[in-house]
């Protein structure tokens, strides 16, 4: 049992109940008033503790950061990775828990959740807002499946469809962007030219040494996204000859690093090598495992091996994606249709 004040001037009383694994909270407005209503709450459930009495809990007085709680250790369970749970606190505890724990959970409103958002990330990219939206909503929809809240706020948000993004880069281009990129950014950009996984902390920036087979020319992707995401990639023998020299002179554990750490993003390197380049138009490091899949495709490989290399849960995923660079398809098909004999 004791009060506290958080960064953003709320009061909050925490204390313990039987059974429950997370202490539980309970929030009071800032300034002097919500201070003296804090401390009156505590000094109620010392003298229930001093009764024998467990504390009663207010009728819709639970609020966010308790099922938050919860919730990690539940995904804890059921094998979320460690650098998905560093994330997901570092979210909450920077950003969500501050602004959204002011009012219990059936208290929130769609509005109030909107207004957090456009407060914290307005600023931000449409994917960014709308992904940070989906982990609020898979949160609220946990709390009112495990019997938190009747409340779920952003149970009829929806995704807005995203603009497509031109995938304009070329392989001129991408060596232009080499040459005037950072030495840890030329290596990360070699390796996702080579392997084409997804350029995030969950596949190319999680790959460590430990998962490169050097005797038989393959790494190890242990990616998340889909059931086929964790995949073995083969490599080229040139490839896995210049993965020996770069693991010879890097010092840590992953592939590709910065000074001895791991790297996390390289976006704004990425686009400043590709202005320094002078190319005319935004480059994603994304945009190489388009170009990764498309030359492949457009060269003749086979389309249900392109996607198992990328980690596609099914061809039609590729299909969708990539069938427009399968040069001549349309024509090859058109002229597999026999001509119409006529009796003469």
């Amino acid at each position: 049992m004791s009060v506290h004040k958080k960064p953003n001037g709320t009061w909050f009383v925490q204390y313990r109940i039987p059974g429950e694994r997370t202490p539980r909270r309970e929030y009071f407005p800032k300034g002097p008033l919500g201070e003296r209503q804090a401390r009156i709450r505590d000094a109620e459930i010392k003298l229930d503790k001093t009764r024998g009495q467990e504390p009663v809990v207010a009728p819709g007085k639970t609020y966010l950061d308790t099922v938050a709680q919860i919730y990690v250790v539940e995904r804890k369970t059921r094998g979320a990775s460690q650098r998905w749970l560093h994330d997901f606190a570092l979210l909450m505890n920077n950003y969500v828990l501050p602004g959204l724990t002011q009012l219990p959970l059936d208290a929130i409103t769609y509005a109030d959740v909107i207004a957090f958002v456009d407060k914290t990330w307005g600023h931000r990219k449409l994917a960014t807002r709308q992904r940070y939206l989906g982990y609020l909503k898979a949160l609220f929809r946990f709390a009112v499946e495990h019997g938190h809240t009747t409340n779920n706020p952003l149970a009829k948000w929806r995704k807005t469809k995203e603009p497509r993004h031109d995938m304009r880069l070329t392989l001129p281009d991408l060596g232009k962007i080499m040459k005037h990129a950072a030495p840890h950014l030329q290596w990360a950009i070699e390796v996702e030219w080579e392997l084409g996984t997804r350029p995030g902390v969950t596949e190319l920036f999680a790959i460590r040494w430990a998962d490169v087979d050097f005797e038989q020319c393959r790494i190890h992707v242990k990616g998340t996204k889909t059931h086929d995401a964790d995949r073995l990639v083969p490599i080229t023998p040139q490839f896995r000859d210049r993965l020996a020299q770069m693991r010879a002179e890097l010092q840590g554990e992953y592939v590709i690093e910065y000074k001895g750490h791991p790297v996390t993003r390289v976006n704004k390197g990425l686009a400043r090598a590709a202005q320094r380049a002078g190319i005319p138009y935004p480059v994603r490091m994304y945009d190489i495992r388009h170009l990764f899949a498309s030359t492949m495709l457009a060269n003749g490989a086979d389309l249900a091996a392109v996607s198992k290399i990328l980690g596609h849960s099914n061809i039609t995923t590729t299909q969708k994606h990539y069938y427009h660079v399968l040069k001549g398809e349309m024509n090859r098909a058109i002229r597999t249709r026999p001509p119409i004999s006529t009796p003469e």
